[in-house]
């Protein structure tokens, strides 16, 4: 019987020191960080967005990636007529950047006032016209194909007045 009492009585203070030792970290616990269920979890959403805002170079890169129809002037005598997308015969796309080096006409007075780069940019839209209307009407598109870029420089020269086109390049060039 003494060994009863005794086997209860060690019960007993086992059962009261897991009793105090749960009741100190219950104590020393921060229940204020635990997430209720019913609450929305953002931690996700949040990564997601960070990784939606593109870095400066990503930035930079796509930038130079970017699809243009803009006309520029290029250091020294060059110019960029952009990229041209366009249905070409036998059902095919054509998808090219096209730069073209120019340079003052001959016999051009001092009297006519307009630059060549000046006016490479204000007839840019038709300067890419032309190569479209030109490109598009011819049945062998290739990069190889020089009757088709000294026609490509003829017919953008039609258009120039103060300057005049030298040389067509292709900076991209594909037939899909």
């Amino acid at each position: 019987m003494f060994e009863k009492v005794i086997r209860v009585f060690i019960g007993i203070i086992v059962a009261l020191i897991v009793v105090l030792i749960l009741a100190y970290g219950v104590s020393k616990s921060d229940f204020n960080n635990l997430k209720k269920y019913d609450e929305q979890d953002n931690s996700i959403s949040d990564i997601r967005s960070r990784m939606q805002i593109p870095s400066e170079q990503k930035k930079q890169i796509a930038k130079e990636r970017y699809y243009t129809t803009k006309v520029s002037i290029k250091e020294g005598s060059m110019a960029s007529l952009g990229d041209f997308t366009m249905n070409i015969a036998g059902g095919r796309k054509l998808t090219a950047n096209i730069s073209l080096k120019f340079k003052e006409k001959k016999g051009n007075s001092w009297l006519s006032g307009n630059r060549v780069e000046d006016e490479i940019v204000a007839k840019g839209d038709v300067l890419r016209n032309a190569v479209i209307n030109t490109i598009s009407g011819n049945k062998n598109v290739s990069v190889a194909n020089n009757h088709m870029k000294k026609e490509l420089v003829k017919n953008i020269n039609n258009y120039l007045a103060d300057g005049e086109v030298e040389e067509v390049y292709f900076n991209r060039f594909i037939v899909q």
